[in-house]
């Protein structure tokens, strides 16, 4: 093995040129008569042509020996990347040109690397494998690697290319690599900032203090990027709390005495907090009323200065035209601040746009996923007019598939200015997994799970999971297949089969057993609306029932089959799919039972859900509302197991059925109910990467009626008995507080709650845990 040599063969351009010169200087006589080069004699040339070393030559056989050709033809051959040497001087009348060939790479190694991957430098690496070895790329490819190690904190580490001479003119190449320690940041300090503690802004920096619970954080070493994007950090929140005149000026790293580590300082001048001063429109667009982007506007006079809340305005209101239909605007806010007063007015000035057109629509990033599907979630074309509010609905789209981790769509001036190029940057996310689940949750207590998933099969956007699941009381085998794109139409179809058995003993005094097959459809109704019609047939059993259980549960014992249309509708306004933040869905849900098999009656659920920010997009509030009935037909009464069941999740502070009407200790469900859930989830003040978060909530509503609330019976001594249900409309009511995180090991959740109406016989639930890991 041996070191790279960077000085050789530059020697001999030096005596290159000295001989050419003297090949054609002038003769002793004085006659001014050049030198014709007879033959370009190539040798030691073996995987390359001797035709190829001519045609990179600047001079040709017959043509004249000048010095200047002659040099520039061995600047061109150095240049190919295929000679470690080169030579030319003249024989006899001949040229006589010597290279030595570059060797071929035949294998690259990575010696010493533990923290990074072989797989993940060589991806990092020019060279490669069957590739001419070259001494420039195997020095960037070191500083490559050098890159990679300082951006994960390893500021120490060193790369040595060196090269490993075989036969046939060949060597593996291997980057000896001492990685370091990793350069942690141990303190991080602010110079100059009085408003805000420093404690306070080092939960505004991506950057932490090093600490030894952070195993699975990142932030927690010194990366010169990230300073400079914390320093950005920094100025933002000052603007967005007032200080317009804020400005950090500095932001320096240094070593710690002794240590490996970094201490880093941000020197901040804040200025003076200032107010917003007067806000106003103006519109010079023909047909738009000032007044109705005023509900737009969050910036309000007298509340403090805020950079974020001007960009959220101008962002809305643009929304608000496009949504009008006025597609080519420009919205540019006039700031006009008043230093002796300390206010800042805002004029927002919106104006006629140029005509923009969509020129071309790239996708990048999509390694796996096939173009056609993400580019069949723009709700734009090529050639389309250019419209931010259908941009925005696009990120959304592609965003609600789930197939990646990043999602930015961005646009630039195309080829002229009234043409745009649109840019969708995507991450791609695992979509695929065979998962081992076990869980944990109040109402199933420890449960294990086993399932194979495919959020994206072949890149075709297709859904495919096998999962089997158990626990104490429940255990479920199903199938699930969804074609997002049927028939090359905007048609969703895909079918589920499923098996599942319960143990309901604790609740109802029974056990159901159920296997059925559902097809599905589904289709977007205009721009919001989506509409899902589905077939189910099924065999559905209720079993295993104790002999003191309720009159009404043994009338119902036995097996049916369920054969039923139906369909989901829904209207979605929510801003995003995934967290949203602002906005509402609706959704309807309905099951017609009686086209055969056993069964007779109409399901119908409805619900609204609706999103608002309480502060900024922190503190978000949600109210929904939720009712359901079945109601049997041609002399069918509802069976326990169709009617509704309220509890757990559904209704916090209750067990699952734990409410409603209820016979022998027994719950019976009901065939109406009525739900009203508020809640508000905020920070809690904790750095962010810890991913906690909590929440309040209250519920009430009910769930009541049953067919037929009186039944005969055979009691234990073979007597005839009656029973009867109270099976009223009774009014319930909980509080409670929820506490979410989402651990390394999976999104847990605790619910603390406490029924403040009740009726005696229901039971309640203080506290419910859901919890879960897949490894």
């Amino acid at each position: 093995m041996r070191i790279l040599d960077k000085s050789a063969g530059r020697l001999c351009a030096v005596s290159l040129l000295a001989l050419g010169l003297a090949w054609a200087a002038p003769s002793p006589l004085g006659a001014q008569q050049t030198a014709v080069i007879g033959r370009i004699i190539v040798e030691g040339v073996q995987r390359v042509d001797a035709a190829t070393v001519r045609s990179y030559m600047r001079v040709q056989e017959g043509s004249p020996a000048d010095a200047v050709a002659i040099n520039e033809s061995l600047r061109a051959l150095y240049d190919t990347g295929l000679f470690a040497d080169v030579r030319v001087e003249p024989a006899g009348s001949d040229l006589r040109v010597t290279v030595v060939e570059n060797p071929v790479i035949n294998e690259i190694a990575f010696e010493g690397n533990r923290r990074i991957d072989d797989d993940a430098l060589a991806g990092v690496v020019q060279s490669q494998a069957r590739r001419v070895f070259t001494r420039a790329r195997a020095e960037a490819d070191a500083a490559a690697i050098l890159e990679a190690y300082r951006s994960s904190g390893r500021h120490a580490a060193t790369v040595e290319p060196k090269i490993i001479q075989l036969d046939q003119n060949r060597v593996n190449l291997v980057f000896e690599i001492v990685e370091g320690e990793r350069a942690e940041v141990r303190r991080i300090d602010f110079v100059g900032n009085q408003a805000f503690s420093s404690g306070r802004l080092r939960d505004v920096v991506s950057t932490r203090e090093s600490a030894w619970w952070r195993f699975f954080s990142t932030t927690d070493f010194y990366d010169a990027d990230r300073m400079d994007y914390d320093r950005e950090l920094l100025r933002r929140f000052y603007l967005n709390n007032g200080y317009a005149d804020v400005q950090v000026t500095a932001a320096t790293a240094e070593v710690a005495p002794g240590d490996d580590g970094f201490y880093m300082t941000y020197s901040i001048e804040e200025g003076p907090l200032y107010r917003f001063g007067a806000v106003d429109v103006e519109v010079d667009v023909e047909g738009v009323d000032p007044e109705t982007l005023r509900g737009a506007i969050l910036t309000r006079s007298g509340s403090w200065f805020s950079a974020e809340q001007v960009e959220k305005s101008v962002s809305d209101m643009t929304y608000k035209l496009g949504e009008n239909g006025y597609a080519f605007t420009r919205i540019e806010p006039r700031l006009d601040r008043d230093p002796e007063a300390l206010t800042v007015g805002v004029t927002y000035a919106v104006t006629s746009g140029p005509a923009v057109y969509v020129e071309r629509i790239d996708v990048t990033g999509n390694s796996r996923t096939l173009d056609r599907v993400v580019r069949r979630e723009f709700e734009l074309s090529e050639g389309d007019a250019f419209n931010a509010v259908q941009l925005q609905r696009s990120r959304t789209n592609i965003r609600a598939l789930g197939f990646f981790k990043t999602v930015e769509l961005t646009s630039r001036e195309g080829s002229a200015p009234d043409r745009m190029i649109v840019t969708a940057a995507l991450e791609e996310a695992s979509t695929g997994s065979l998962q081992f689940g076990l869980g944990f949750s109040s109402s199933e207590n420890v449960s294990g799970e086993v399932a194979l998933i495919e959020r994206n099969l072949l890149g075709r956007g297709q859904y495919l999971r096998l999962r089997g699941r158990l626990s104490s009381t429940r255990t479920l085998v199903d199938m699930s297949f969804t074609e997002p794109y049927f028939l090359g139409r905007d048609l969703a179809a895909g079918f589920d089969a499923y098996h599942t058995e319960v143990d309901n003993q604790s609740s109802s005094s029974y056990d159901t057993r159920n296997t059925g097959f559902r097809p599905r459809l589904s289709f977007p109704v205009g721009q919001y609306a989506t509409f899902s019609p589905r077939y189910q047939i099924s065999r559905d059993e209720l079993r295993d029932v104790p002999s003191d259980a309720s009159p009404f549960i043994k009338r119902d014992v036995g097996q049916e089959w369920t054969s039923s249309v139906g369909y989901s509708a829904s209207y979605d306004r929510r801003n995003d799919p995934i967290e949203p933040t602002r906005g509402y869905i609706l959704r309807a849900d309905q099951d017609i039972s009686g086209l055969a098999g056993d069964t007779r009656y109409v399901r119908t659920r409805l619900s609204g859900k609706a999103h608002m920010p309480i502060y900024r997009d922190s503190v978000v509030g949600s109210l929904e509302v939720e009712g359901g009935a079945i109601l049997g037909f041609g002399g069918y009464d509802v069976k326990t197991t169709d009617r509704f069941f309220l509890g757990g999740d559904s209704f916090r502070g209750f067990e699952p059925g734990g409410l409603g009407p209820r016979d022998s200790g027994d719950s019976l469900g009901g065939n109406y109910f009525a739900m009203a859930r508020a809640e508000v989830t905020f920070p809690l003040g904790l750095p962010q990467e810890y991913g906690v978060s909590g929440g309040v909530f209250a519920d009430a509503g009910t769930v009541w009626n049953v067919d037929k609330p009186t039944t005969s019976y055979t009691d234990a001594s073979g007597n005839p008995a009656v029973a009867t249900v109270d099976d009223g409309l009774k009014f319930r009511a909980s509080v409670g507080a929820s506490l979410f995180w989402s651990s390394p090991f999976g999104p847990i959740r605790l619910n603390f709650a406490t029924p403040i109406v009740k009726e005696d016989y229901d039971e309640a639930e203080y506290f419910r845990l859901t919890a879960g890991t897949r490894f």
